[in-house]
């Protein structure tokens, strides 16, 4: 048995924090309540003891709803009361289940499940496998009613499935057409780090039709934790490896996020897709958790030190001090063959690439706001299989760039269009802090003005070309930013309030009126 162990949350943001005695609000979605900060005390799932607290920029997962025996059963639907009868009924087609609500903590596992994938695979890969989780809705066509239902597995349980990377996950998805619906799904770190496994995904969905309807997912349990990814990827391993992500999608078509809270303090992707083809996400919130650099100086034990406090991963150099970096890796994250992805109405604060979709197929963000990017907010391209188009999109100027597109191939025919916003209230810029990098063909960028104060000139800059050029494009500026067009910008139009530096060539520059908006600027 553990000791007994206090999480103490304290407010750092602003007397209009105060009367609050945990910094656990709901998804109000107004600009205080995304600026929320929160100094998480020792906590064992995050850190080794020896170590003093980690200063952690992040947000807490709601509190559990209260079980009750006042709620619905809509017509239709059969209620069931014990975990038991919820496994079986996860294995079955065409049901309406209503689980009484309840927190549910496994403590057990479903038996390992052999599927074969639905598409092709490469030649000389395998397109049946074996995977392990703790719970398998292999079962089709079914609704199930979780509203007021917790579900619980503790990491001590997961240690009883394989290790081997990508074959473990809490929840796996091999049914097709389901509605998961009003759900909490959480981890209990119930094994003080570094000694759990909590490898793999939350959920990882492989088949085709599925939505996850008003769920709220926290996610928790990596190794190693609190410096992004300074140690344990790479080829050679800096120190033991153990990410475990939100969810993934493989070759898993038309699937729906609709209405759910993504609370990710775990390092790994929130939400990452391969080969699908048809996603939607809407009205969601994926929130992270951020670090200042110098924090971890303070430490005693642990890989930072081990290293001399040296970044291991991809060349060794020394940690910056005065830089900002995301626990977490990205949000909502694309690999191969992903395309038709939509992400409309939905908040995403403090990952490391907030939106990172390099599809060879359509995309579309509509209502979008990035708050405190951990490394930057979008990077989106389909280069010249697809469309991107990025309108009525936020981001403020807070830690990290704005833009980074430089990832993917070169954007062509694609629309971005960004409000950009203040920081919140005691968010200071770092040396990496500026709107970031752009570059395309025939595309078209529009940036608007949605500042309460006054930005810091030096970080207020847009770049466009550089590593990837920008040619044969516009970029309409109604902030006063300044853009650096970079030797690559050719035969482009900018229209811009802020001064523009032309290094390019056969460039027109317009500035405009302070004051110019979209609507009085008629072109």
């Amino acid at each position: 048995m553990l000791p007994a162990l206090t999480v103490r949350l304290s407010c750092l943001f602003s007397r209009a924090w105060a009367p609050l005695a945990v910094c656990a609000v709901g998804l109000a979605a107004t600009a205080a309540a995304q600026s929320q900060r929160a100094n998480l005390v020792y906590d064992p799932a995050l850190q080794v003891a020896e170590n003093p607290p980690m200063q952690i920029i992040t947000r807490a997962a709601p509190p559990l709803p209260e079980p009750t025996d006042d709620f619905e059963v809509r017509d239709g639907f059969t209620l069931i009361e014990t975990l038991d009868q919820f496994r079986a009924a996860i294995k079955q087609d065409h049901q309406k289940i209503r689980l009484k609500p309840g927190h549910y903590v496994a403590d057990g596992l479903d038996e390992p499940v052999t599927f074969t994938k639905l598409r092709p695979v490469p030649e000389g890969r395998d397109r049946t496998s074996t995977q392990e989780q703790v719970f398998a809705i292999t079962g089709s066509n079914s609704h199930f009613d979780l509203r007021g239902v917790v579900f619980t597995i503790p990491s001590s349980l997961k240690h009883k499935l394989t290790r081997k990377t990508h074959m473990a996950d809490n929840w796996r998805v091999s049914g097709s057409h389901n509605v998961i619906e009003g759900a909490y799904f959480r981890t209990d770190v119930d094994l003080p780090y570094p000694e759990f496994f909590s490898g793999g995904n939350m959920v990882e969905v492989v088949n085709d039709g599925n939505t996850f309807l008003d769920c709220t997912f926290h996610v928790k349990g990596s190794i190693p934790y609190g410096y992004t990814d300074y140690y344990g990827k790479g080829r050679e391993r800096w120190t033991k490896l153990d990410k475990h992500s939100f969810m993934s999608l493989e070759d898993a078509n038309n699937t729906t996020l609709r209405g759910c809270k993504i609370y990710n303090h775990s390092f790994g992707h929130a939400l990452h897709l391969h080969k699908t083809d048809g996603v939607l996400v809407e009205d969601c919130f994926f929130t992270g958790a951020l670090r200042h650099t110098s924090d971890i100086f303070k430490e005693k034990v642990g890989p930072a030190r081990e290293h001399k406090f040296n970044i291991m991963y991809r060349g060794q150099r020394p940690i910056p001090r005065n830089e900002v970096i995301p626990l977490t890796e990205d949000a909502i994250r694309a690999y191969n063959e992903v395309k038709n992805v939509v992400v409309r109405n939905t908040t995403v604060e403090r990952q490391r690439g907030c939106v990172q979709l390099l599809c060879p197929g359509d995309v579309t963000l509509e209502n979008v706001t990035v708050r405190e990017a951990g490394d930057f907010a979008y990077d989106l391209t389909a280069g010249k299989q697809g469309k991107v188009v990025m309108k009525n999109c936020f981001a403020d100027l807070a830690y990290n760039p704005v833009f980074n597109l430089t990832r993917g191939e070169l954007p062509y025919k694609a629309h971005y269009e960004v409000t950009i916003l203040s920081p919140a209230e005691g968010v200071k810029p770092t040396p990496r802090t500026s709107l970031g990098v752009i570059c395309g063909e025939r595309s078209g960028f529009v940036l608007h003005d949605g500042t309460t104060t006054k930005l810091r000139r030096s970080a207020n800059v847009l770049t466009a070309g550089g590593r990837k050029p920008l040619k044969n494009s516009e970029v309409r500026n109604y902030t006063r930013a300044a853009i650096v067009l970079e030797k690559n910008v050719e035969n482009c139009t900018i229209r811009s309030i802020g001064p523009v530096k032309d290094n390019g060539k056969n460039n027109t520059i317009i500035r405009l009126r302070p004051g110019t908006t979209a609507e009085s600027d008629k072109v």
